[in-house]
């Protein structure tokens, strides 16, 4: 599905973000490229994208992952998006943004953070005077590696 990127004042920009059922994930920052995918350059949120955005996430099973509140603020933000033609509050795009993050979740994104967050954990650990970095340097180097990361992301999913 295609959202149309709009700019400050309402044109249609020559962009346009690709919403499909399958979202690449980067090895850095992919939660920011979702978000670039959500909002591209423009300043707001439309409401076609709103509404690809839920029924991914009713296909995909996120939606029954949703709190009620976050289910409700959704609801909302498509309300008003549907009634104004966008979102352009801030503070809004925010709170939506987070959900809609939330939305977008899938396997692959949940192994790479509980794989990152393994990972910076047995570096605080390991990284104490006496620890294993003062005998084992290269398990800095290892903690920092794609493929051990997804590793031990599996590990946590399985564990």
């Amino acid at each position: 599905m295609t959202c149309p990127v709009y700019g400050v004042n309402g044109s249609v920009a020559a962009s346009t973000v690709q919403l499909s059922t399958r979202f690449r994930v980067a090895k850095r920052g992919s939660s920011e490229l979702r978000t670039r995918e959500l909002l591209g350059r423009g300043d707001f949120i439309t409401y076609p994208c709103l509404v690809g955005l839920r029924r991914l996430a009713l296909r995909n099973g996120n939606w029954k992952r949703l709190e009620s509140g976050q289910k409700g603020l959704f609801r909302c933000a498509l309300w008003l998006a549907k009634a104004r033609g966008r979102i352009c509050n801030t503070k809004l795009m925010v709170q939506v943004l987070r959900v809609a993050l939330r939305l977008m979740e899938n396997v692959r994104s949940n192994i790479l953070r509980l794989g990152r967050e393994r990972s910076t954990g047995m570096l605080a650990n390991y990284s104490k005077p006496g620890g294993v970095m003062s005998w084992a340097p290269r398990v800095r180097e290892w903690l920092n590696e794609a493929g051990y990361v997804w590793y031990l992301g599996v590990l946590e999913v399985n564990h």
